[in-house]
């Protein structure tokens, strides 16, 4: 980082991280964020699952074993019963996710452990959100839409029956800043989502929080 001086340093670059950053950029502080993953293209990504496998770190505790790179796409930790797969690069989990937009449980919201205030703003906050990642409707339906539109209308108390919101482009015009990236492509239903989309038509918060950040002055 040399010399500079900075009022905030964020580590990691997932949802999390990057939302700070963002906020605290726009908000005037001199934000560096620290990520030890390498930024992603459309073409980087693993197309299949031997790709996958070489784009993946499996570190098994139990006997001490760890192979793969520390800058690999997949992070997987063994340990006891538990696994755990997390993304590295810029943009964390945004990467290998689905990109399924759902609204706030209503049984959420009404936990008193939130600030009065919040639920004041809450649908306002929930609004800039979906526009910054870039929310669409699935203008066709895929059989995995499907199954995530029933999860979500029988296990999310008082959900309205919604068209399922994705950040993903589907050959309309991308509503999202992309500096620095390439131009915004279409989804073609390849599947990839979970491994990084090779089409660049997610809407990954490199392409979002990080870029709006970046455009105010984030250090990176």
């Amino acid at each position: 980082m040399g010399d500079e001086n900075y009022d905030v340093i964020v580590i990691g670059s997932g949802y999390g991280g990057s939302v700070a950053a963002c906020r605290l950029s726009m908000a005037g502080a001199r934000v560096c964020l620290i990520e030890k993953g390498k930024q992603w293209t459309a073409q980087d990504f693993p197309k299949n699952s031997f790709s996958i496998l070489a784009a993946s770190k499996i570190e098994l505790r139990k006997w001490g074993l760890c192979f793969g790179s520390d800058k690999a796409l997949f992070q997987i930790y063994e340990q006891g019963d538990s696994l755990c797969c997390v993304a590295c690069g810029l943009g964390g989990g945004s990467l290998v996710n689905a990109g399924v937009l759902a609204p706030t449980p209503i049984r959420t919201r009404r936990s008193l452990e939130w600030p009065e205030e919040w639920n004041k703003d809450w649908e306002a906050c929930q609004e800039t959100a979906l526009t910054m990642l870039g929310s669409n409707n699935i203008p066709f339906e895929f059989s995995s839409a499907k199954v995530m539109k029933q999860v979500v209308e029988e296990d999310i108390e008082d959900c309205k029956a919604d068209p399922m919101k994705l950040s993903i482009n589907f050959g309309q015009e991308s509503t999202v800043q992309t500096k620095g990236a390439q131009d915004a492509g279409s989804c073609l239903a390849c599947g990839n989502c979970l491994s990084g989309c090779p089409y660049n038509a997610k809407n990954s918060i490199d392409k979002t929080y990080i870029s709006s950040a970046i455009q105010v002055g984030l250090s990176s």
